[in-house]
């Protein structure tokens, strides 16, 4: 007949509790390491997006930015308008990011395309968005940038008044600078 003291007991508890505070440690290990995988993934990862921005030296002029803002470089893949763009384009038969697609864009470099805010203003696109897809050579990244040209349109910008003056396309510009550094 077996016969199991008390120190058997008490050895059989320790290797049970042992057991189960190793497997607790390996799966929070390996919880850990899957965050910090996908952290280090986002902090490295490229972030390419479309905004509109606005400058006023004697006239408002607006413009398309793609910029990649993440930490390392980007392919475009595709570019995709909810509106016809080369209707707004500056330059004739060329219209804006028309050939975009292909173009690697290194970290926080970006391409700046004047739009004809008139043509905007004289459609009524108060809202359009841009759809970009962009592959950092691993992975593939597709987002939707909605465009509130309205909103930017309607935003009041005041100038020092230099009138029939000269310096006033010099002040204008300085003042621009300057609001772009805030």
């Amino acid at each position: 007949m077996i016969t199991i003291n008390t120190s058997d007991i008490i050895n059989i508890i320790l290797c049970v509790l042992s057991f189960v505070l190793a497997t607790i440690s390996v799966i929070t290990v390996i919880i850990t390491l899957k965050q910090n995988h996908k952290m280090i993934k986002n902090s490295t990862r490229p972030y390419v997006a479309v905004t509109v921005q606005a400058t006023n030296f004697q006239n408002p002029q607006m413009y398309l930015v793609l910029k990649n803002y993440g930490n390392s470089g980007a392919r475009i893949l595709d570019f995709i308008p909810s509106i016809k763009l080369d209707k707004y384009s500056m330059v004739p038969d060329h219209p804006p990011f028309g050939s975009i697609e292909s173009t690697f864009l290194a970290p926080s470099q970006k391409i700046i395309v004047p739009i004809n805010a008139k043509g905007l203003n004289d459609d009524n696109h108060d809202v359009f968005t841009i759809k970009i897809t962009y592959t950092d050579d691993i992975n593939t990244y597709t987002e939707e940038y909605p465009i509130n040209y309205i909103g930017l349109r309607k935003n009041v910008q005041i100038r020092a008044a230099t009138k029939d003056k000269e310096l006033r396309t010099i002040s204008y510009t300085l003042q621009d600078i300057a609001e772009k550094q805030l």
